[in-house]
Order: structure tokens, then sequence, then C-alpha cells
């Protein structure tokens, strides 16, 4: 099973990785050898990709889910994420942690009665 190093390696790639598609989109627009509509797709798919994390956040591990988040405030102390990025990268993740908390608590302090 993936543990915090595997959630804190996932971040950094995927985040460097946008950074540098988001980068190379822009160079070649501002030397007109692409239209502008490809950052609009990139944008659009950005955000995709976005929602389908927030929906697979849940199956994550909690270590995993950990690191990446640990992952995500190097990349915010950095500069590499938006403003809007961080809140939602962090707030899914939070959720889904205050969750399985509040499951655990559940389940530690449910008393089977005969």
């Amino acid at each position: 099973m993936p543990r915090f190093e595997h959630g804190l390696k996932r971040i950094l790639s995927e985040v460097y990785g946008g950074f540098m598609v988001n980068t190379l989109l822009n160079t070649f627009v501002s030397f007109g050898l692409l239209d502008t509509s490809w950052i609009l797709l990139f944008n659009f798919l950005n955000t995709l990709m976005v929602i389908t994390f927030i929906l697979a956040m849940p199956y994550w591990g909690t270590g995993y889910l950990l690191g990446w988040l640990l992952g995500l405030l190097v990349m915010v102390k950095i500069g590499l994420i938006s403003t809007w990025e961080f809140i939602i990268y962090l707030g899914a993740p939070l959720v889904v942690l205050v969750i399985r908390l509040i499951k655990k608590f559940e389940e530690e302090f449910t008393y089977p009665f005969p």
C-alpha cells in the first residue's frame, strides 16, 4: 500500500509536470507558435484533473494523504500553486481526514449493548 513518501512524490511530480507544461504552452503562445485556445484547453483539463483528484482522495491511505499534503505545502512555499488550487487541494484532503477521524471515534466509543 502506498505510504507517506509516495504521496509526497506524487504531488511534487504532478505539480512540477503541470508547471512545465504550462510554461511551455505560454512560451509557444508568446512566440506565436500556438493559438491561445491551447491555454484554455490546458486550463480546462487541469480543472478536470482537480475534480478527479477530489473523487479519488477518499480511497487514498491516510499516510499517503499526509505525504501529499506535506508536498502541497512545499509547492505553496515555492509558489508553484495558485491560491484557488491550494484551497481546493488542501480542503478536499482535510475533509477526507476529518471524516476518517469521525468514523474512527464512532467505532471506538460505540459500545455494543446486549
